[in-house]
């Protein structure tokens, strides 16, 4: 029997998502263009999915973020986040598919078609600091 499996890995959730703090930022600093008014709108959006107030103050967001964590176990954390991926791939756009690579999307699209385990998925990765390596992306 491993150490992992009497003491499985745990992780920090936050039940109001850290992403507010740059949502908001991004939001507050835009201009009145075409970007700014998505960032404002997708500030909203994701502010109201949590129930927080667009108008709070950063100080106070931080703290509502840091009374938020709760510790779970890493398989719970990460179930809880599995349909955020996408949303959250959407936002990084190409900035996230050239840190991530072509082939750890590929990897995540056959985990998700339940093609691959979750074990197969985790040993497939290579990880380089906390990362998978990129591959074909220029």
């Amino acid at each position: 029997m491993s150490i992992r499996s009497v003491h499985p890995a745990t992780e920090v959730h936050h039940l109001v998502p850290r992403c507010l703090l740059r949502l908001q930022e991004r939001a507050e600093c835009a201009d009145l263009d075409g970007a700014g008014i998505g960032a404002w709108l997708e500030w909203e959006w994701e502010a109201g999915r949590w129930n927080v107030s667009v108008e709070i103050a950063r100080e106070d967001l931080e703290k509502l973020i840091e009374r938020s964590a709760v510790v779970l176990d890493q398989n719970t954390h990460r179930l809880i986040h599995e349909s955020d991926w996408q949303r959250w791939g959407r936002r990084g756009g190409n900035a996230t598919l050239r840190r991530y690579g072509t082939s750890w999307y590929s990897l995540l699209a056959l985990r998700r078609w339940e093609r691959i385990t979750a074990e197969g998925l985790e040993g497939a990765r290579v990880v380089s600091h906390g990362l998978p390596i990129k591959d074909d992306v220029a």
